[in-house]
């Protein structure tokens, strides 16, 4: 062979091939330069100095990842459908004298070249793009824009080295379907699976169930920690339940329709169930792939939009007042109390020798420990190191308690305990009759009360499972009986803690300032002269606003990146799909055509065929995130959000415009399959 005859015929191959290999290209530049600008926005130093900024950063590294680890598997997967949409044409270059290592040198060849022209393409498209992507990151963290221009050459680097071995691994697989396959069955490989799939009620069956128990794991959790439990165990089930109901339903669909006369046996309906009968076994999986990779774009965009969107209610949650001194330590001691007040005392002192005016404050101490809740009774050995599997996490609670006296002073009431009466509240799925038991204690319910009223809300927010608010006469003869308490580890179960938070009258420059300058006060100056080892805070709203509007910030901008390729992913998955049953179906209707089929036939058969399968994986898709919402809004617990609302608002959204964006791709690559079979 002549110098250069490999490359020629690749470039050929290439050429001849341009509708198969373009919008392959286009997704490998379009991979390659978001992946080039998400390690630059995680890994450069561009961001340096901003308070919050680093876990930003964090989650965009987490991304890039994440970017490089589904870039190889869909590479793989779109590689795979180019090859085999060119095995025929390698089957005639195999009959023309070329051995399987002429044909291995030919796809090196063209992968060398579509590794070159997607690397040097997406790196100056990233590079290009990455100011204005910097631009839009520092604009939802709330950072100051900066016209400083970076080119990272770590980036550039790491980008290069990623999608390398991508491409390796791409054409290693290229070349191994190409090896193994003989001769005759490459040249009549567009023959293949011509004879009627069985409709599989086995696979559909265990498809079904399997989904059905997916769906049942996410409709039994009651708690953020269930849901963070199971929530990769149901969604591998529902993954693969989609998979296998897609795959044998599909092919049951059609036979289903086959059956019905009255719609069968019609112009627009007869050609296009007769021709998605034969090939819906293998392109089940196609519609499936294209239902997850949807659902995932669904819920990545509900989840961190409705988390970006309500950052300030969350900020308010975690921090009522705009400056917030706390201390806490484990065990009790009647000197909490004397060390509470003295250190409200010391805050407002300094707060007023700032010149600042403490107003709307309030202030509390409360003693918890948590537990399991068995039979009517909270106990108190409860650790989940040595209960293992058998934790029911529904009956897992933290009690919370607190003195009459704070109770009364929040609430503006005048509430007389008797002697063992308690106001008991709960946040969850705690069942409280008259009298509740706590380890050896019985404690009778005089009244229930509200725990997320007025600033009782605040008591124990950011817990992950049950809480159960306890008022009781005198907190520190009830703290006394428990103080004891040890987990198996040795460690004191009992925590007390206290809050103080108020509002002041100076702006938000001057409270950052007064919170850095009390926070240095009572670690420094008020921290020491403790003989217990406290842990003693003070923190502003103010201050705390930039981590969560970058923690959020930094998961909404993910979510929107990850969207992008999700949903180009999606576009080249049905575009193929369009080409290759565009190809298969040509001489179908070109015999049609001869026995009196008008091109007006053929429009309605292809709208009829097209909206049929392309109605399935929305649909799924759909039912998918209306089953996920309970789980996705128990896992926004974590982060502190609690307003389903707005999430079900969130995901109307993104179902409105994920599925405007749908019709569009489904009226697109309708328009492409036409022109092929016409």
């Amino acid at each position: 062979m002549k110098a250069g005859f490999y490359p020629k015929m690749a470039v050929s191959g290439m050429r001849k091939n341009g509708r198969l290999y373009v919008p392959y290209i286009a997704a490998c530049i379009l991979m390659v330069a978001i992946y080039y600008i998400m390690h630059l926005l995680g890994f450069s130093d561009m961001l340096e100095g901003f308070s919050g900024a680093g876990t930003a950063r964090d989650i965009l590294k987490l991304g890039s990842a994440v970017i490089a680890v589904f870039g190889t598997i869909f590479l793989f997967y779109t590689q795979s459908t180019l090859i085999k949409g060119r095995l025929k044409e390698f089957g005639l270059y195999s009959v023309l004298g070329m051995n399987r290592k002429n044909l291995g040198k030919i796809i090196f060849f063209e992968t060398l070249i579509t590794w070159f022209v997607s690397v040097t393409a997406g790196l100056a498209i990233g590079i290009g793009l990455s100011k204005l992507a910097e631009l839009g990151f520092r604009k939802m963290l709330g950072l100051e824009s900066s016209y400083k221009f970076v080119i990272s050459g770590q980036s550039i680097s790491f980008t290069v080295l990623i999608y390398s071995i991508v491409f390796v691994l791409i054409f290693l697989n290229a070349a191994r379907l190409v090896r193994f396959s003989r001769t005759i069955n490459l040249i009549n490989s567009d023959k293949a699976g011509e004879k009627p799939p069985k409709a599989n009620w086995f696979v559909g069956i265990l498809g079904l169930a399997i989904l059905l128990t997916g769906y049942g794991i996410v409709l039994m959790i009651k708690t953020p920690l269930q849901a963070l439990a199971m929530f990769f165990v149901a969604v591998i089930l529902i993954i693969i339940g989609t998979y296998l109901v897609l795959i044998a339903g599909s092919v049951l669909l059609c036979r289903i329709l086959q059956k019905n006369k009255r719609y069968y046996y019609k112009t627009n309906h007869f050609v296009s169930v007769s021709s998605m009968a034969y090939r819906m076994k293998r392109n089940g999986a196609g519609l499936a792939s294209i239902c997850i990779l949807l659902t995932m774009v669904l819920v990545m965009m509900s989840s961190t939009s409705s988390l970006y969107v309500n950052r300030e209610d969350v900020l308010q949650n975690h921090y009522p007042r705009q400056l917030n001194a706390s201390a806490s330590n484990y065990g009790y001691s009647e000197s909490y109390t004397e060390t509470a007040k003295r250190l409200e005392k010391e805050v407002i002192e300094k707060a007023h020798e700032f010149g600042a005016d403490t107003t709307n404050d309030i202030s509390l101490s409360c003693c918890s420990f948590s537990g399991y809740m068995e039979n009517g009774r909270l106990r108190v050995d409860f650790d989940p190191f040595t209960m293992g599997t058998s934790i029911n996490f529904d009956n897992v609670a933290t009690v919370y308690f607190i003195d009459l006296e704070d109770y009364n002073r929040i609430t503006g009431k005048n509430v007389v305990l008797g002697k063992g009466e308690v106001l008991a509240g709960v946040s969850g799925n705690i069942p409280v009759e008259d009298s509740i038991g706590i380890g050896d204690e019985t404690f009778k319910v005089a009244k229930r009360i509200d725990a997320r009223a007025d600033d009782l809300k605040y008591i124990g927010l950011n817990e992950i499972v049950s809480t159960i608010t306890l008022v009781v006469d005198d907190l520190g003869e009830t703290a006394s009986r428990y103080s004891g308490l040890k987990d198996s580890r040795g460690d004191t179960m009992l925590m007390w803690q206290w809050n103080f938070a108020f509002d002041t009258n100076l702006d938000e420059d001057k409270q950052a300032e007064l919170g850095k300058i009390l926070a240095k006060h009572i670690r420094d100056d008020l921290y020491p002269k403790e003989q217990d080892y406290f842990r003693v805070v003070c923190e502003s709203r103010v201050e705390q606003r930039s981590d969560f509007v970058r923690t959020f910030g930094g998961l909404f901008y993910l979510g929107i990146l990850l969207s992008i390729i999700f949903l180009v992913s999606c576009v080249l998955i049905i575009y193929y799909k369009q080409i290759s049953e565009g190809f298969e179906d040509q001489a179908r209707f070109g015999i049609m055509q001869k026995v009196g089929m008008t091109k007006e036939n053929i429009k309605k058969s292809i709208n009829s065929q097209m909206l049929t399968v392309f109605l399935i994986p929305i649909i799924f898709a759909c039912v998918h995130l209306a089953t996920v919402l309970p789980i996705i809004h128990k896992l926004l617990k974590l982060f502190g959000h609690n307003n389903m609302p707005l999430l079900l608002l969130s995901a109307g959204i993104c179902v409105l415009v994920c599925g405007i964006f749908y019709a569009v791709i489904y009226k697109l690559t309708s328009n492409a399959y036409y022109k092929i079979v016409s």
